[in-house]
């Protein structure tokens, strides 16, 4: 178990990398290779400690959840090939031999791809929320349910949600995915902390969304299993 924690943190880390380096215009190119190489170096990682996982998809019977999982997995192969090749092609720093000269269309495509990346992450991240708090409560001894806790943990999910979807309007969000400029940049002389936590709500607001629409999935899907035979679904 101490092994998936530590996988565990450096998952967050990876998104935390993510956040980083969306804030390009705080660091200078330089910083913004090296945690991009960095997120790249745990994306290897990630996969290393996962590869069973590949060998074992078609054996699994597939569920809502393990459908989207599949999905968000495949889509963020694609958006991090994506962000690998562009990154090498507009490297000015640590790989300039691979760099191309005036490419600014592909600069685009870095830029845009990189948050569509996050919004996938945000998603897989919702699928996997079960395994989260089962790690959680492993690593702070909880065993036994408890209903105010567990009311608590919903009020704060709410909370970030709504500050997500506050912070999905501020930072113009959804213009990014669309690939539209958007005529406001954040001012990092003015605040960096509300820049990342307004990130870390969006990822908190896409992986609640996702995590409670496929329970509420898993919760109708039993429903009609009782109507039909009387008894609850069995699992596997």
């Amino acid at each position: 178990m101490n092994v998936f924690r530590i996988r565990l943190l450096l998952d967050f880390l990876a998104v935390a990398l993510i956040i980083a380096c969306l804030a390009y215009w705080w660091l200078d190119n330089l910083s913004h290779e090296l945690l991009g190489t960095a997120l790249f170096a745990l994306v290897i990682v990630h996969n290393v400690f996962n590869r069973r996982w590949y060998g074992s998809v078609t054996k699994r019977k597939m569920d809502a959840t393990r459908i989207v999982n599949l999905v968000t997995i495949f889509c963020l192969a694609i958006g991090m090939t994506v962000m690998l090749v562009t990154s090498l092609l507009v490297s000015r720093d640590l790989f300039p031999f691979t760099a191309l000269s005036g490419a600014f269309a592909v600069r685009e495509i870095h830029m845009f791809g990189g948050y569509w990346v996050l919004l996938i992450v945000a998603i897989h991240l919702g699928t996997r929320w079960e395994v989260v708090m089962n790690v959680f409560r492993t690593t702070f001894g909880i065993q036994q349910a408890n209903s105010v806790r567990a009311w608590a943990a919903r009020i704060l999910a709410l909370v970030v949600a709504a500050w997500g979807v506050k912070s999905f309007s501020e930072m113009a969000f959804g213009s990014k995915l669309m690939l539209t400029y958007a005529l406001d940049m954040w001012d990092f002389n003015e605040s960096t902390s509300d820049f990342f936590l307004n990130y870390g709500s969006i990822v908190g607001l896409l992986a609640v969304v996702t995590h409670y629409g496929l329970l509420s999935l898993k919760w109708v899907g039993t429903g009609r299993y009782v109507a039909a035979y009387g008894e609850r679904r069995p699992r596997g």
